[in-house]
């Protein structure tokens, strides 16, 4: 898109289409296809043509990885499926070991699309600050995620987690704008692979049902934080006394206390309403 006598040869997605197909190439995506397909083994994106238009949804797609979930004659059946992780590499999936991560990307392929698990609709961004639309499809990083994300909730602590997902956000935006290999890039691979997901090891057994409908039946992990004992509210020996409780709901005070009178300071200063607390957005008189 970028070569000027490429665009005045071949046009758009269309033109290029015919092409391939009057040179005697078997091109799948055929020109009366309402939209267009790019794939590869994590997913596939469909979007342009009728899909640029937002009253065109994702019933006008003919999943390549999956299921048509919403169609009622498709028939889609509850299904049980435990995916392991070996210091966050997911290494099995039902119990089954793979000879590579290909085989297994497919198998969790297969798993999810039976189910049209991790197809989305989304609005994005693009690096040219203007917006796109395209229909996602990812039934196998869906399966994976979902697992992955059940064991950093179990093993890792609150901070910890927050600090990932900041991460994760921006590793994503750096994805998407081709800089995979920047420093910057980098260094955030480093500290999800170092910090995060070595101490990812356990199952996750979960139900799949319809789309992206889902339980998680079992969590396993030898380095789970999650101890029912400690906050258990059953009778019986406790990780903590209600003295323990006490002191800590006191030391909390403190800081609702500090915020009380911030609050006092923003009401002075007509930044939130003195009745209602919603905050002041000025009227017509404002300059």
């Amino acid at each position: 898109w970028l070569d000027q006598r490429f665009i005045d040869e071949l046009g758009g997605r269309k033109e290029m289409s015919e092409y391939l197909i009057s040179r005697g190439f078997d091109y799948k995506m055929i020109v009366e296809k309402a939209y267009s397909t790019d794939s590869n083994l994590l997913g596939a994106t469909h979007e342009a043509k009728d899909l640029e238009f937002l009253d065109k949804g994702i019933r006008i797609v003919n999943p390549i990885m999956g299921v048509a979930f919403w169609r009622e004659d498709v028939v889609v059946r509850p299904e049980t499926v435990t995916v392991a992780f070996e210091e966050g590499q997911p290494v099995r999936l039902n119990g089954q070991k793979f000879g590579d991560a290909v085989a297994l990307f497919t198998e969790a392929n297969a798993i999810g699309g039976r189910h049209g698990l991790g197809m989305s609709d989304q609005i994005e961004n693009r690096i040219i600050e203007a917006k796109s639309r395209g229909i996602y499809e990812a039934p196998g990083m869906a399966l994976l995620h979902l697992a992955y994300e059940r064991l950093v909730t179990g093993i890792h602590n609150e901070d910890t987690i927050e600090q990932y997902r900041g991460n994760g956000r921006r590793l994503g935006r750096l994805l998407y704008q081709g800089r995979w290999f920047d420093p910057q890039a980098l260094m955030l691979r480093e500290a999800a692979q170092r910090w995060i997901a070595r101490a990812v090891t356990g199952e996750v057994t979960v139900e799949l049902r319809r789309g992206n409908d889902y339980s998680i039946l079992d969590t396993k992990s030898p380095n789970l934080t999650y101890k029912p004992e400690r906050l258990t509210m059953e009778k019986g020996e406790a990780f903590f006394t209600p003295l323990d409780r006490i002191g800590q709901l006191t030391m909390r005070n403190m800081d609702i206390i500090d915020t009380r009178d911030k609050l006092r300071v923003y009401s002075e200063a007509g930044l939130i309403g003195a009745r209602d607390g919603v905050p002041l957005l000025g009227d017509d008189s404002d300059p």
